[in-house]
């Protein structure tokens, strides 16, 4: 497993403590740490780590943060005036009556865009996986383990799936970061497996509760792309980060 936070293994001392709480959460003999710890301690070390907006999480989920208001933005459209024509509206009229994966790949690159950096990657894939789900109304949810699963509101289905998307975006960069360290730890894959199945079934719960004083949704698409959707996504991240970590 790689690394999504830097082109080398990120250094210093809170990334030494998220891969010692990686290791100890699957190694339980040398003193067993809990899956919230694990998210904690990482979520820590992100807070400290240099980005282009300043040192802090948030600074790490920039282009995600992008790409989930484009997702609010076609998901409103889609509930309020159709998938056909929210399908219309980013280029892709043809799509529709194509299977749910065709769909979903191609939505996909259009919400998110084709960076090639790990970010650009992770948000893809959280994106693609949340978009089989829509996409697949039979579907229970992410049969491959890509994230927590976060069934839709009936009152505000759109915001939802944006929240759900943040907490899988989250969930797979801690993967790619501390899966390493993990994976050197277990026993082997069924409890490398076991073990981020507990990662991603909390950080689904902690996905699930109040946005701690986020502002109101977007009502409409123009707002989802604007400076609200903007202010509400990185109000809701901060508000996950929050609940989630850091650990001192």
């Amino acid at each position: 497993m790689g690394t999504s936070s830097a082109r080398w293994a990120p250094t210093g001392k809170l990334w030494r403590s998220a891969r010692g709480a990686a290791r100890r959460y699957l190694a339980p003999e040398a003193g067993g740490v809990a899956a919230g710890e694990v998210v904690a301690r990482y979520v820590a070390a992100l807070e400290a780590s240099p980005g282009e907006e300043a040192p802090g999480a948030l600074a790490a989920f920039r282009l995600t943060r992008k790409a989930a208001q484009n997702f609010g933005a076609w998901a409103g459209a889609a509930l309020s005036r159709g998938r056909a024509a929210a399908l219309a509206d980013w280029g892709l009229p043809d799509l529709e009556g194509q299977p749910p994966e065709v769909m979903a790949q191609a939505l996909t690159a259009a919400l998110a865009g084709q960076g090639f950096d790990l970010e650009s990657e992770v948000a893809r894939s959280s994106l693609a996986s949340l978009l089989l789900q829509i996409l697949s109304p039979s579907s229970p949810g992410p049969a491959d383990g890509s994230g927590p699963e976060i069934p839709p509101s009936t009152d505000f289905p759109a915001a939802t799936w944006v929240q759900a998307f943040l907490a899988t975006a989250l969930y797979q960069r801690l993967v790619l970061d501390l899966g390493g360290a993990m994976e050197a730890a277990a026993g082997g894959l069924g409890q490398l497996r076991a073990g981020l199945e507990g990662i991603k079934d909390w950080l689904g719960q902690a996905g699930t509760e109040g946005e701690a004083e986020a502002p109101a949704i977007p009502a409409s698409p123009e707002q989802w792309r604007g400076l609200a959707g903007w202010v509400w996504v990185t109000k809701v991240l901060e508000a996950l980060l929050s609940r989630v970590g850091p650990f001192a």
